[in-house]
């Protein structure tokens, strides 16, 4: 009995400092569990996958400095339910920062404001939803090596701003990309806009760092609006406009994408529509890009899913828009690709 108390004692001296900690730094493990079985047709063949359709773990924390200050981090690492060599620590989001009165400011890796904004025109839950018929002419997924800044709510507008991907800076060229928005919410009223600015980076999607190409100049603009009406349908409608300047090479592409949404008690039916334009002086190099849907909330954590997508890309469209099937077929000729899905999602 006596060393049991004993035992007890010591436990007692390390687990409160722990505790202790633990209540200072008010850490929170969150995440998301979500898989899927897909078939899926990329104009060549048809088959069942299982995918996971976009799981994580993260931890997020913040303490309180005193006088409105308070400092706070977030990391998050994908997790791959189908396979365990895709997941990574720290491979989605990675910030540290300050914020209180005068807004956020923060330093590190994550979505961007341009790709965020994006995804206000999404909604959907598998692999293929409307964002990948807009991740194309080199728009940033993620950006790495940031320093950003958002202001407070200010009468239902809120703007945010960064600057980041400057690391590749050499004598002859000088990488960077600053990316921004400005969002408006009233009750049913959503206003948005966002533009990416590059510089010295290339033309492809990143998920991180982009390569260095002298001389290139990528900008994109969005501009859109969301309402939701007394019955609960929400209309969304976005304008995008892609500029390029590679070189010699000077072009333009204009971007339409669309939203409707109508919950039905615990489900909600959804469907999607982007109109992708030809390339400025290059005939029959666009698409479309077509999502179907329907949800339920089996609780407040679990929900169940089938959406069904379909991409089409002309003969020239070397951008091409793709659901989880990928793209096969022959180059230059009318392509499609479609992927249907059915699956879970678990909120933890």
């Amino acid at each position: 009995m006596k060393y049991a108390r004993i035992a007890a004692l010591v436990a007692g001296l390390f687990a409160a400092p722990v505790l202790v900690h633990a209540e200072n730094a008010n850490v929170t493990v969150y995440g998301i569990a979500q898989a899927g079985v897909s078939i899926v047709n990329n104009d060549d063949v048809t088959k069942t996958i299982i995918e996971d359709t976009g799981s994580r773990i993260g931890f997020k924390g913040e303490e309180d400095l005193g006088n409105g200050l308070s400092a706070f981090f977030k990391i998050e690492s994908k997790v791959r339910l189908d396979d365990a060599s895709a997941s990574g620590f720290a491979n989605r989001e990675g910030w540290l920062g300050l914020k209180g009165d005068f807004g956020t400011v923060k330093l590190g890796r994550g979505k961007t404001y341009f790709d965020l904004a994006q995804e206000n025109f999404d909604g959907f839950n598998g692999n293929s939803t409307m964002i990948n018929s807009l991740l194309i002419d080199g728009v940033y997924y993620r950006s790495s090596n940031n320093i950003a800044y958002e202001t407070p709510n200010l009468g239902g507008f809120v703007g945010k701003l960064q600057y980041g991907d400057m690391e590749g800076k050499t004598n002859n060229v000088t990488p960077s990309a600053v990316i921004g928005s400005l969002e408006y919410n009233v009750g049913s009223l959503q206003l948005i806009g966002a533009f990416e600015s590059q510089r010295d980076l290339a033309p492809v999607i990143a998920d991180g760092t982009k390569p260095v190409m002298d001389g290139a100049r990528i900008k994109n603009y969005l501009l859109g609006a969301g309402y939701t009406l007394p019955a609960g349908t929400n209309f969304k409608l976005a304008y995008r406009q892609s500029n390029f300047s590679l070189g010699p090479v000077d072009t333009d592409r204009d971007t339409i994408i669309g939203v409707v949404s109508q919950p039905f008690g615990n489900a909600t039916a959804r469907i999607g529509y982007t109109h992708v334009g030809d390339l400025d002086g290059v005939d029959s190099s666009g698409g479309d890009y077509l999502a179907l849907g329907v949800d339920y909330a089996v609780s407040k954590r679990t929900i169940v899913y089938t959406e069904f997508s379909r991409a089409t890309n002309e003969k020239n469209n070397v951008s091409l828009l793709e659901t989880s099937a990928g793209q096969g077929g022959a180059a230059g000729t009318k392509r499609n690709n479609s992927a249907w899905t059915t699956g879970i999602i678990h909120l933890f």
